[in-house]
């Protein structure tokens, strides 16, 4: 996903949803959301560097159980590499990360990365503790395979802000190469039960999401992949920009899509992805584990976000030179736009 200036966190609105949402959000969380809001936008115009991050990425388990084509998690020797010796984080380690939270009032966690949420036995209690101390936009994306009534019930109630449902199609054939071994009906279903749980409450939140990444398979339909899910009653439809990960999945781009001149990167203004080893990266992109800026073993997150290494990364990415670090060279020379 090309990262542009106002963006939010994990999403590109589609017509008028960003400002239905925002307005939503605002109404609901208050005057803090509004004035994180506020540093958000001037964060992704890289005019303001927080003491904190405005947002931080918790991969708590660094697994999946999908194989997805276009993702690290689904070709063999990458996620091998990425998972090797990789345990979930621990809940000593999570209740350490939300001290320094609390400490710099961080108002946005997800609870993810390259890796599947639901696989967290615990994941609603330490959704729970996350907004206990004081955090107050709460996300995850999930594949949903494991979006059980029951969870999707202690999900309402955890206090999460916002859900995003990555599925990647409207139509079972098409499901079944970008979401392999996933069971169409059953996220279908489940991601339906969701809604109408939601819907039965008072809560206007979380906000729903459904969003659909653009390759081969998905370039053409996204009118009906659009249909398809407003009729399921989600809040938010959205396409994401193609990213390669070099030498593996280029073939997979859209037809007569093109790299993405218009690239530029603010990941680094705001926010940081905290791996279930304590590896703190500047990013979410495929490429940034190749770019690890400390640990929380050996460091506060505070040393980590004002350190020597990201000033660098800020330095360079404001003029956009792409060229001074490999990974932020094959990251930005991998996204694909229509």
């Amino acid at each position: 996903m090309s990262r542009k200036l106002a963006e939010t966190p994990e999403r590109i609105y589609e017509g008028g949803q960003r400002e239905g949402m925002e307005s939503l959000l605002a109404e609901e969380l208050g005057e803090k959301y509004i004035e994180y809001r506020k540093k958000w936008v001037k964060a992704s115009s890289r005019e303001l560097v927080t003491e904190f991050p405005l947002y931080i990425q918790i991969e708590h388990v660094a697994h999946c159980n999908l194989r997805c084509p276009i993702c690290i998690q689904g070709i063999d020797k990458l996620r091998e590499d990425y998972t090797k010796n990789i345990n979930p984080i621990t809940l000593e380690a999570y209740k350490k990360i939300l001290e320094e939270i609390k400490e710099y009032d961080c108002p946005s966690m997800a609870f993810h990365n390259n890796d599947e949420p639901l696989l967290l036995s615990d994941l609603e209690e330490r959704i729970r503790m996350a907004k206990d101390a004081g955090v107050i936009d709460l996300i995850i994306a999930t594949n949903a395979t494991f979006l059980t009534e029951a969870r999707a019930k202690k999900l309402i109630d955890s206090g999460l802000t916002k859900i995003n449902f990555s599925v990647g199609s409207y139509k079972e054939e098409l499901y079944n190469k970008v979401r392999p071994p996933g069971n169409f009906n059953e996220v279908v279903k489940n991601i339906e039960t969701f809604v109408k749980i939601k819907n039965s409450t008072s809560r206007k939140l979380p906000i729903t999401r459904v969003s659909c990444v653009m390759t081969k398979y998905t370039d053409t339909n996204f009118d009906e992949f659009r249909k398809f899910w407003e009729n399921i009653g989600v809040d938010i439809i959205e396409r994401q920009n193609f990213q390669a990960l070099k030498g593996y999945t280029e073939k997979l781009r859209p037809a007569n899509s093109k790299v993405d001149t218009a690239f530029t990167c603010n990941a680094p203004w705001q926010q940081v992805v905290i791996r279930p080893n304590g590896d703190v990266l500047p990013c979410c992109s495929f490429y940034g584990t190749e770019l690890i800026i400390g640990n929380i073993n050996n460091q506060s997150i505070h040393e980590i976000w004002n350190g020597a290494k990201m000033k660098r990364i800020r330095e360079e990415l404001k003029k956009d030179n792409f060229s001074f670090l490999p990974a932020c060279s094959k990251c930005a020379g991998t996204f694909y736009t229509l």
